[in-house]
């Protein structure tokens, strides 16, 4: 763990209860810094990647090639007003976005940094503690969409409802092919079985379930129905505003850096690789999933929400099942 690399740095310099603390500070630090660093990145790069894309030049006023752009936004975010309608339930209208962030950062802090010790939170089994998390993200949609009283936002979050709950159960049938050809559902285990072949090659048809279902899950273009423009004015995050809808955009970008993350551990091997540092191998590959990913949503159209639902579950379930009783043939021979 994070913790444990910094106590021991610290043990040199501090008596036991002083590096306690101060190991805890910096922690806390490294946990707020990676929670308003990414999305600030990550959006300043979505900016400036689909720009590219439409032949436009994105954000490039403010700050060398518009770099501060997205600080600036955070910065005029967080002065807005909160508007909020009268007929919302204020308890969950104001704890769902808190507790929607939270999850997001709990999904990222399970996950590793490029090396074994490089981890906020080590738990045994954490892929099936990564599931539990997405698993609540259904139900904190539609407690966000009933409490906020609006027509346009239960519609979006029963969609939200519908897609996440279709496209998880493709997702745990892939976790326990990924368990059974490993051995573990730890995500260091996994990573380590992969040092001579990587996942990809073994399970090429689980990478393609894993990275089809993962994007509806986090509902990321071409998969964001739940709160598409043209039809359903943001969906279930209709009522929200200033930094409350804030909150929903970090986590977003969280849970894409996640998924990220999780594709290249799952199946591309992680931090290994030949000539270079592991540390540098991961985020280059990591890298390059994030692009892929935020890609497709300049790339793709987006499909009607009954033509999702059919490819959840007439098409992606089954691939899954039938991947995993490959698997199990492939490990009883």
């Amino acid at each position: 763990m994070i913790f444990n690399e910094i106590y021991s740095m610290l043990a040199y310099y501090l008596p036991p209860k002083a590096n306690l603390i101060a190991s805890a500070l910096a922690t806390f630090v490294l946990i707020l810094i990676v929670l308003i660093a990414t999305p600030i990145i990550l959006g300043w790069v979505d900016r400036k990647f689909s720009a590219r894309i439409q032949s436009r030049y994105g954000p490039i006023y403010v700050g060398k090639f518009g770099l501060l752009q997205n600080f600036a936004d955070v910065i005029k975010l967080m002065g807005k007003n909160f508007v909020t309608n009268q007929y919302v339930d204020r308890f969950s209208y104001n704890l769902i976005p808190i507790l929607s962030s939270a999850l997001s950062f709990l999904l990222i802090a399970l996950l590793p940094f490029g090396a074994p010790s490089l981890t906020f939170i080590s738990l045994p089994y954490n892929l099936l503690f990564i599931y539990i998390l997405l698993a609540f993200s259904p139900l904190l949609i539609i407690i966000a969409s009933w409490g906020e009283n609006n027509k346009f936002a239960v519609l979006g979050g029963f969609r939200s409802a519908a897609q996440i709950t279709t496209y998880e159960l493709a997702l745990i049938v892939t976790f326990i092919s990924i368990g059974m050809v490993n051995g573990s559902y730890d995500i260091i285990n996994v990573i380590a079985s992969q040092s001579l072949i990587w996942n990809i090659i073994y399970l090429p048809l689980t990478a393609v379930v894993f990275f089809i279902g993962s994007i509806a899950v986090i509902e990321r273009a071409p998969f964001d129905l739940p709160e598409s423009s043209q039809e359903l004015q943001a969906g279930w995050r209709i009522e929200y505003s200033g930094l409350k809808y804030g909150l929903f955009m970090i986590g977003d970008y969280v849970k894409l850096l996640a998924v990220s993350i999780l594709f290249v551990s799952l199946f591309l091997g992680g931090w290994s690789g030949a000539f270079l540092p592991g540390i540098i191998w991961f985020w280059i590959k990591t890298v390059v999933a994030l692009m892929f990913l935020m890609s497709l949503r300049w790339s793709l159209g987006r499909p009607r929400i009954d033509q999702l639902l059919s490819i959840g579950w007439k098409w992606l379930l089954p691939l899954s099942v039938i991947n995993l009783i490959i698997v199990e043939v492939m490990m009883l021979i």
